[in-house]
């Protein structure tokens, strides 16, 4: 019996070791509190400056013993070939005071321990006063979380391709601070019906729908240097059987504003020039082009309805298109484009930032195990703790929110509910919206900003338990990859007090 009792004991010390080492914190002490007021940008105002850099992030698929696991869908989906390139794209912006980087990462998502080692490897030569660093959440990529490996109970991360990534994203800005020029800023949001292009799979049906669009312009022959383009939608069109990597839309949009529309050797729709970065919104909910849902191609007047490239080919075309058109009817003075409320182009657009570290809990059973299962890796500051981060900016008339995952469209534009069937029987928590909390005139809601915690779910459409929402007979999907109701509240307040410190 004392044999037994040894042994217990040993197993329980052991197991109490363990789990201290998965959930120990990565980054022991790390707090950000950052407020950058602007008011020297506004007494003192500089030429504005901007500059782009990309780096490729193809994962290597030469060696048969070390398969790349795919993200997003189910486990055991190796890559077998690279359909297009992947990218990490960088922005830099820059107002004579401050300096601000951005980075987007045809990720699955990028968790914050990962940012802050990112930060880390950033030269003090680059003079970067904050840096933004946001996943498209793209599903046919790499897994880079972890919970996407050969079975539930294997990671799907190659610490190298994790490391590739993060390397790429340093050498990205490093180009785009030597690419730094004087530039002119353009701000547009552009209205976009969803019909045909994005489903939501949960009620209530509310949706992220505009594109909004920040374009650099060289000041002096009015040639594109780049743009910071945002819409909300799933990069997942490809779907669950595709084993290629691609960039999906995203990579179709970037390719489209810089090179044009060219089909069969004929320009059909002429580039921008530059260097293009795509940023994903609200796409909680779920925002996808599923597999319902029909696209079509306006060049090449075609309807693409079963997942494949040409159907992803078919969503970026789309956007491109819009984005293209409008620019060319604002330019020229006419129509919709001309008449509507988009803010002057200036050479100077002041920065302000207020950022901060913020501390969630864990109330996700399997969240807490994946770490001792060697699944996930990332830290905890304590026991069902983690370390995320939050952040508002404005550059001129332009707004962002940074959102550390995939937030439900219904908390940034308004539409929350009290749900019927709901786990709690209460108000919406999640009010005013926050793009009614943000300054400015075109407001930018970056998503899987500087972290991926899964989705952000209003309080008073939580469900996990029966009866399910709105009388529905099967439970609903998003629950299980969130960290726990207590979420969304604690962001919101989070930005709310941010957007007001701004105001």
């Amino acid at each position: 019996m004392l044999f037994l009792l040894s042994v217990a004991a040993l197993v329980m010390v052991a197991g109490f070791l363990w789990a201290t080492y998965c959930l120990r914190d990565r980054n022991p002490g790390y707090q950000l509190q950052l407020t950058i007021d602007g008011r020297k940008a506004k007494v003192d105002p500089r030429p504005l400056r901007v500059g782009f850099g990309r780096e490729r992030i193809n994962p290597s698929l030469s060696d048969p013993s070390r398969p790349v696991w795919l993200a997003g869908f189910s486990n055991g989906r190796a890559a077998t070939t690279i359909h297009d390139d992947l990218w990490a794209v960088a922005c830099v912006i820059d107002d004579g005071h401050t300096r601000l980087g951005i980075v987007a990462l045809d990720t699955i998502g990028f968790f914050h321990d990962d940012v802050i080692s990112v930060r880390r490897h950033l030269g003090s030569d680059l003079k970067l006063d904050y840096t933004i660093i946001c996943s498209l959440h793209n599903h046919s990529t790499p897994d880079l979380m972890g919970i996407w490996g050969k079975s539930i109970l294997k990671s799907g991360v190659d610490p190298q391709y994790r490391h590739l990534v993060e390397s790429a994203a340093v050498n990205a800005l490093s180009q785009a601070v030597t690419a730094v020029q004087p530039a002119r800023l353009s701000l547009h949001e552009i209205p976009v019906p969803t019909a045909g292009l994005v489903a939501d799979t949960r009620k209530p049906e509310v949706f992220d729908p505009n594109l909004r669009l920040m374009i650099f312009t060289n000041p002096t022959n009015n040639h594109a240097i780049g743009s910071v383009v945002g819409w909300a939608n799933h990069p997942e069109t490809p779907w669950a059987h595709n084993t290629e990597v691609t960039a999906d839309f995203p990579g179709v949009l970037r390719q489209v504003l810089e090179n044009g529309v060219v089909i069969n050797g004929q320009v059909q729709m002429p580039g921008l020039g530059g260097i293009h970065l795509y940023v994903n919104g609200a796409v909680g909910g779920l925002m996808t082009t599923h597999p319902s849902t029909t696209v079509h191609d306006p060049f090449l007047n075609q309807d693409f309805s079963k997942p494949s490239h040409e159907k992803s080919r078919a969503v970026g075309h789309q956007l491109a298109q819009r984005i293209l058109q409008h620019l060319a009817a604002h330019e020229q003075g006419r129509g919709e484009a001309a008449s509507s409320a988009c803010p002057a182009a200036t050479d100077s657009a002041p920065i302000t930032i207020n950022a901060r570290t913020v501390e969630l809990p864990v109330d996700n059973v399997n969240f807490l195990l994946a770490p001792l299962l060697g699944v996930l890796d990332r830290g905890h500051v304590r026991w069902k703790t983690i370390r995320s981060e939050v952040a508002v900016l404005t550059i001129g008339d332009a707004s962002i929110a940074c959102i550390p995952g995939e937030l439900y469209p219904e908390i940034a534009n308004g539409g929350v509910v009290r749900a019927p069937g709901g786990d709690f029987d209460i108000d919406p928590v999640e009010v005013p919206p926050i793009r009614d909390l943000m300054p400015g005139k075109v407001k930018f809601l970056f998503g899987l900003a500087n972290d991926e915690i899964g989705y952000i779910i209003p309080k008073s459409e939580w469900d996990q338990k029966p009866p399910y929402l709105f009388n529905s007979e099967k439970p609903v999907y998003g629950e299980i990859n969130s960290l726990g109701p207590n979420t969304a509240p604690l962001l919101h307040q989070t930005i709310r007090e941010l957007c007001a410190s701004l105001r």
